[in-house]
């Protein structure tokens, strides 16, 4: 993480903090997923409070036919978070027909780690690829959500945007993850995400909040 991400976190007070106290009420944000221009599936992600704890679900659906790509992804996930500690995370996915189930489970000095049925462990710093919160700006190892692959990564504050969301003009901190896997996301002020881009078969996706 370098200097000037260091500073931004803590210039907002950040994130998951101010993200916690603007969701002091249940509340959905819901993504549209686009390939290009496509519209190509959604995301929703369910966020509820529950005094020190907040219980997160998580459900995608992509269904991909661009040219000779065609593609489908189902995923459903679940994390219990107490304050920045994420407690626990289970997840199903179908990944364009191939199944696979993940759980994560916080122990003394780390996480234990299943992934279709076989364990092991992974240190306090990793988090999964879970990207609606802020907290996943500060790891140096994060974990796919879909079969626990480790990825090294390093994150950079690109800048701040203004972005056009639900027809409105909304200030936005531009994060850049790079390394083992590459992700651009943007976060309002309260530490919500607005939205997420990558690549896949050399198209652009992006989720973007409505």
């Amino acid at each position: 993480m370098t200097h000037a991400l260091r500073a931004a976190l803590a210039a907002a007070g950040l994130l998951l903090s101010a993200t916690a106290a603007h969701a002091a009420e249940p509340r959905t944000l819901t993504y549209r997923i686009l390939m290009g221009d496509d519209p190509v599936g959604s995301e929703t992600v369910r966020l509820e409070p529950q005094g020190e704890v907040t219980k997160v679900a998580v459900t995608a659906s992509t269904r991909v036919k661009v040219l000779f790509i065609n593609f489908r992804y189902d995923h459903k996930r679940e994390e219990v978070w107490k304050g920045r500690t994420l407690e626990s995370m289970s997840a199903q996915t179908d990944d364009d027909g191939t199944p696979h189930t993940i759980r994560m489970l916080r122990t003394g000095g780390g996480y234990s780690v299943t992934v279709d049925g076989k364990t092991g462990e992974t240190g306090a710093d990793a988090l999964p690829l879970t990207l609606w919160t802020p907290e996943v700006l500060k790891r140096p190892t994060l974990l796919s959500v879909i079969d626990g692959k480790p990825y090294s990564v390093r994150t950079d504050l690109v800048g701040t945007e203004t972005l056009t969301v639900g027809g409105r003009a909304v200030p936005a901190q531009h994060h850049r993850i790079s390394g083992d896997v590459e992700r651009d996301l943007w976060f309002d002020a309260q530490g919500t995400l607005l939205k997420t881009r990558f690549k896949r078969s050399g198209y652009d996706v992006t989720y973007i909040l409505d």
